[in-house]
């Protein structure tokens, strides 16, 4: 008998070890929007999240700006009575966050399409049957992640001498919307009988890098859809344990760790790594590129969430421009004049620096400033805030044609600028 119970004791630990963690809920957290108008209030809010829960969405880059911060219904009170005495001003713009994510429901059995969010083998799986269906696609696995997934590339050609574009998506976990418009985009080409479309295939390569970040990603579906970068243990500690993960975006060997916020706190949602370049899955996206020869990649776009810019190099600064970025304004100009005639939608174009916030170690400019790609962007997507980082499945299909109309104006408008010459 004894002998029986120590056996199921074992097992049931055995169970025990190999369950995965249940999926993080949010059900009555509250997203906040609070208004910081000066550097005094700046300071000040900067130090809520040491002293309550809170999940602040965005790097805080300075003041005269708005902040997204989550908050859960133990600490809504205490959260709104310090902004409060702080005077800033703030409206709860998601009353229940929880409810806002049933409304675009993982189906993981569902076939590949663009009306609904995918978990990375229904990606990975359409990746695959695209590349064995089409002779013109070379397909290759460019590397692996620190948890051992595939990192997938696609190359579109049709016809030698041509330039090539790379398209790279959700280097952030939590961007879901990336993946979800780089593979909108991907199949386009590959797939539309659109005659621009068709031009822009056989006058282009493509070179197309859906998941950079598939640990996160899976993490972001199984366990904490908040999840924003990789998912390598990170060395360091605090009261809740091991932290994990570097912001592979920050990661970049070009002008690393020369400005953003919380990129030096090793278990802040931005940490930057203790140096350049050490991440396996960024190595492998840099090894890739550098593989071609030099003069070949012309445009190299980045897709993220949210705030619907063009954000032109440089990252680090916002006083420093590249030379040629008047002629990279009236590329990315373009893009918004194609994007915003598809549903409205209104980009915003500029250098990162100047218009979003002063942060380093961006894949945008490591691609302009080690590789000279004469034009690199990070394309932020829907939307301005109204569900950010969550936006709903059904505007995927919407985001994806708008996007694909931007592209077609920027290619050509990049064209007649000589970029591809």
């Amino acid at each position: 008998m004894k002998v029986l119970l120590v056996l199921a004791l074992i097992s049931l630990a055995a169970l025990a070890s190999t369950r995965k963690p249940l999926a993080a809920r949010y059900d009555n957290f509250k997203v906040y929007r609070a208004y910081v108008k000066d550097s005094e209030q700046l300071e000040e809010f900067k130090k809520i999240h040491q002293h309550i829960q809170v999940h602040i969405l965005h790097e805080i880059g300075g003041p005269n700006r708005s902040y997204d911060v989550i908050v859960g219904p133990l600490f809504q009170r205490t959260f709104e009575q310090v902004l409060n005495d702080l005077e800033v001003a703030y409206d709860v713009i998601v009353e229940d966050l929880q409810a806002l994510l049933d409304e675009s429901p993982v189906d993981e059995d569902a076939p590949m399409d663009w009306e609904t969010y995918h978990p990375l083998d229904v990606i990975y799986d359409w990746v695959d049957e695209q590349c064995d269906e089409h002779d013109y696609l070379e397909c290759k696995v460019i590397g692996h992640s620190y948890e051992g997934r595939p990192i997938k590339s696609v190359r579109l050609s049709k016809r030698e001498g041509n330039k090539a574009i790379v398209i790279e998506g959700n280097i952030h976990a939590m961007e879901w919307i990336s993946s979800a418009t780089v593979t909108f985009i991907l199949n386009q080409l590959i797939n539309s009988e659109d005659d621009d479309i068709q031009r822009l295939t056989e006058e282009f390569d493509w070179i197309v890098v859906p998941m950079v970040n598939p640990d996160g990603f899976v993490y972001t579906h199984e366990v904490e859809r908040l999840w924003r970068k990789n998912r390598r243990p990170n060395g360091y500690t605090n009261s809740s344990g091991p932290c994990y993960g570097i912001d592979m975006n920050r990661n970049f060997d070009y002008h690393w760790s020369g400005a953003g916020w919380g990129i030096e706190d090793p278990c802040d949602h931005w940490f930057g790594g203790d140096e350049p370049n050490t991440e396996r899955e960024i190595l492998a996206l840099q090894d890739f590129v550098s593989s071609f020869d030099d003069g070949y990649i012309r445009a190299y776009l980045a897709f993220h969430a949210y705030g619907q810019y063009v954000l032109l190099p440089y990252g680090h600064t916002n006083t420093e421009f590249p030379p040629n970025y008047d002629q990279m304004m009236r590329i990315a100009a373009a893009f918004a004049d194609g994007a915003v005639d598809a549903f409205g939608s209104v980009f915003t174009y500029g250098a990162s620096g100047l218009l979003n916030y002063v942060v380093s170690g961006a894949a945008k400019d490591w691609a302009y400033g080690v590789k000279d790609i004469p034009f690199t962007c990070t394309v932020e997507l829907r939307d301005k805030g109204t569900f950010g980082f969550f936006l709903p499945s059904n505007q995927i299909t919407e985001v994806g044609v708008e996007v694909t109309e931007g592209l077609k104006s920027l290619v050509a408008k990049a064209a007649d600028e000589g970029i591809f010459d």
